[in-house]
């Protein structure tokens, strides 16, 4: 009985700091950045849906597309100037309009884009805010 107690003890000295660095990780690992899941929940879901599946004739799905895992300028530039200005004009057509998300800055942009190349985009690379800045300086010559 006394061996088994200072057994169970160790256990405990050893599983409660891990649980302790467990519990802590997520903190201490998150980005300092703008985080791309709640952008997207908050500009995007309400048409494209949380999912990525879309809304039948309204809007397009992003999962599975291959503009979403392809070049990301040009989902940069989908999103700076909305898909009517850069994807070729034979393209499915939807009712909805996705308009410029003028509103939103660099790294947001930069975070939306990682975020949505990642879950629907098949782990496509991740967009960083110089790459961002970069193709929105290239808009404006």
């Amino acid at each position: 009985m006394n061996k088994m107690r200072k057994t169970t003890k160790t256990c405990l000295h050893l599983l409660l700091p891990l649980a302790a660095l467990l519990v802590l990780t997520p903190k201490m690992v998150k980005a300092d950045g703008p985080d791309g899941a709640a952008i997207y929940a908050n500009t995007c879901a309400a048409c494209h849906q949380p999912d990525g599946s879309g809304l039948a004739t309204s809007y397009p799905p992003l999962m599975g597309q291959a503009v979403v895992a392809g070049d990301p300028d040009v989902v940069i530039k989908i999103v700076l100037l909305g898909p009517a200005k850069v994807l070729p004009a034979d393209r499915p057509k939807y009712t909805g309009q996705m308009p410029p998300m003028t509103n939103l800055s660099d790294a947001k942009i930069a975070a939306v884009i990682t975020y949505i190349r990642d879950k629907f985009g098949k782990g496509a690379s991740a967009v960083d805010e110089d790459e961002v800045t970069k193709v929105k300086a290239s808009l404006a010559q």
